[in-house]
């Protein structure tokens, strides 16, 4: 897909920027953007050039949540269980993406916004960035896989608290428990994300890949389990021209330059 009318996308020193671009409908997820955040994600996943990921908005929010609109058209059981489901995929992928991931929260970022968030590898925000587990206020459950992320992020207590209240959360409390990992100037947002970024995509891609694997399975793992898979990876990973050239410039003093390989 090309010619975007609801996204930007972005590729710029081997870092990619999906921006969310609907800011009269504060970027919900209407079938159009999302159409189009599916083929962007694909295409980032595909270019062997993209080392790293940013994902933010335009405007007010970084996303408002799911098409509200369509949800007062009404849904049988049927229609609202496949409709549900077309986002499974998509969820799926941007979760596991072999890149390292970082959601620039520029605004909103509530109901299905906040759950796309944090499936991100990591989230800087803004200071008026704003979180919300907001389905209750409309008489939902979290979707999007808010239910398996946010608990992993900061336990079973806080995660009910803010699902059961739907209350929105400052960017500062967020960073508190555990969601974001860095606050910013809102002016200051987009290019501390990309410099961060850029750090990653100059790293061992080969590596992060490997670790975020790791990384994403170790809740399902044993610590038995998990060190056969770290003894596997590494292997791996030993065998990569990055690891031979950083040995060597380590041992020459130099910084090591990582090609991927």
């Amino acid at each position: 897909m090309s010619g975007y009318k609801k996204i930007e996308l972005v590729k710029e020193q081997n870092v990619a920027v999906i921006r969310m671009n609907s800011p009269e409908s504060m970027n919900a997820l209407e079938s159009l953007l999302f159409e189009e955040l599916c083929d962007a994600t694909s295409d980032v996943e595909r270019d062997e050039s993209v080392r790293a990921v940013i994902l933010t908005g335009t405007g007010r929010a970084f996303c408002a949540g799911g098409d509200l609109k369509r949800f007062s058209e009404g849904f049988d059981a049927n229609e609202g269980y496949l409709y549900m489901k077309r986002f499974a995929p998509w969820v799926s992928q941007f979760a596991g993406m072999c890149k390292p991931t970082i959601a620039a929260v520029n605004g909103y970022a509530v109901g299905a916004g906040f759950c796309i968030a944090l499936h991100a590898d990591m989230i800087l925000a803004s200071e008026d960035a704003k979180f919300g587990m907001a389905f209750a206020n409309v008489g939902l459950i979290p979707d999007l896989g808010g239910l398996y992320a946010l608990p992993r992020l900061v336990g079973l207590q806080k995660a009910k608290e803010l699902v059961f209240t739907g209350r929105n959360i400052s960017a500062a409390e967020a960073k508190e428990i555990g969601i974001v990992n860095k606050v910013t100037p809102s002016e200051k947002l987009f290019e501390e994300s990309f410099e961060l970024a850029k750090k990653i995509a100059q790293g061992p891609s080969f590596a992060h890949r490997m670790a975020k694997t790791l990384i994403n399975a170790s809740a399902a793992m044993t610590l038995d389990q998990l060190l056969e898979q770290e003894a596997l990876l590494q292997a791996q990973c030993i065998q990569t021209e990055d690891h031979r050239n950083a040995v060597d410039a380590f041992f020459k003093k130099e910084k090591p330059v990582f090609k991927g390989k």
